[in-house]
């Protein structure tokens, strides 16, 4: 089978995401959207790859969570992740109301309809792992309240952007350009960068080791969902740039990206450095969705700590 074949996590059952090639499952992402599909592809992948939150087998995960002998690194590492989508799963289904309201076409909003399901999806199964694993309170709006004592204030001045910017939306659903920079936002922002590299850090983490295998099941199907959350936010924002809308586009990433990077400091010397990873994957997404070269350099070459201008911000990662 080839190297570059999606195959193995586009067809694979639940009960073997464990066992996938940690670069199969790293790799996913960049693979659909180096496929462009289009809305009505992804909607065929999703009538594909369902799967039950409440499938998942979490009991020997908070028994792992609870044991000494499971380093304190690793454990810190699964309780800031999971408070982390506990916020974001939660939060993703409230943006995604005002951009399935404000969809220009039917086929996105045939998409848009699937990832309400997935995200409902992914809130259950975060859920779960936050009452069951990490002890938080079983009800939710609690359990929010929790998550967010744990988050940092960079969580904070996204969600204030975010809730911005879907309130534009709301106030005007027809505007195109508002649309836009909701997508970009959730789409390719929080869900084509946070979120991926998110899943994909815990994963990495998880590699060679049979821990947490719960924990890493949901986290692999949700990193293949996430696949085509961004497969479709590429698609729509490359339209977007074609129809003449790259200063709206341009506007919300200035101000979501340094948040953005800046949430990757909280994982520092917990796994290793994040920012290249998150940088390299706005560069990607950039690419693809067709932005001007001198515009990503400027978002982008002023956070890259490994351009000669940073040297003394480098750090060799623990």
């Amino acid at each position: 089978m080839s190297r570059w074949t999606t195959l193995l996590m586009d067809e694979a059952e639940l009960s073997r995401l464990p066992d996938l090639p940690v670069g199969d499952v790293l790799r996913h992402a960049d693979l659909v959207t180096r496929e462009r599909p289009g809305p009505i592809d992804l909607y065929r992948r999703w009538e594909r790859q369902q799967w039950s939150a409440e499938d998942l087998a979490l009991e020997r995960d908070a028994a792992m969570m609870a044991d000494p002998r499971v380093p304190e690194p690793m454990r810190a590492l699964l309780r800031e992740t999971v408070a982390t989508f506990i916020i974001g799963e939660y939060t993703g289904l409230d943006m995604l109301g005002p951009i399935m309201v404000g969809s220009p076409d039917e086929e996105y909003s045939l998409f848009l309809g699937t990832q309400v399901a997935d995200e409902a999806r992914h809130t259950r199964a975060v859920f779960r792992m936050g009452e069951e694993v990490l002890g938080l309170d079983p009800e939710p709006r609690r359990m929010l309240a929790q998550a967010w004592q744990m988050s940092t204030p960079a969580h904070t001045e996204l969600a204030l952007l975010e809730g911005e910017v879907m309130r534009g939306v709301t106030r005007t659903p027809d505007d195109h350009e508002t649309w836009l920079q909701a997508v970009a936002l959730f789409h390719l922002v929080t869900e084509g960068v946070l979120a991926l590299v998110g899943q994909r850090v815990l994963v990495h983490a998880l590699r060679e080791v049979r821990l947490f295998d719960g924990i890493k099941t949901a986290f692999t199907a949700m990193c293949r969902d996430e696949s085509r959350h961004v497969g479709f936010g590429l698609h729509a924002l490359r339209r977007g740039l074609l129809d003449g809308h790259a200063d709206a586009v341009h506007d919300v990433l200035e101000r979501a990206v340094p948040i953005a990077l800046r949430l990757d400091e909280e994982f520092d010397g917990i796994a290793t450095d994040f920012r290249p990873m998150s940088i390299d994957i706005l560069r990607r997404h950039l690419a693809v969705i067709g932005a001007d070269p001198v515009f990503v350099s400027h978002l982008l070459d002023q956070h890259d700590p490994r351009l000669p201008q940073h040297a003394s911000l480098r750090r060799t990662a623990p």
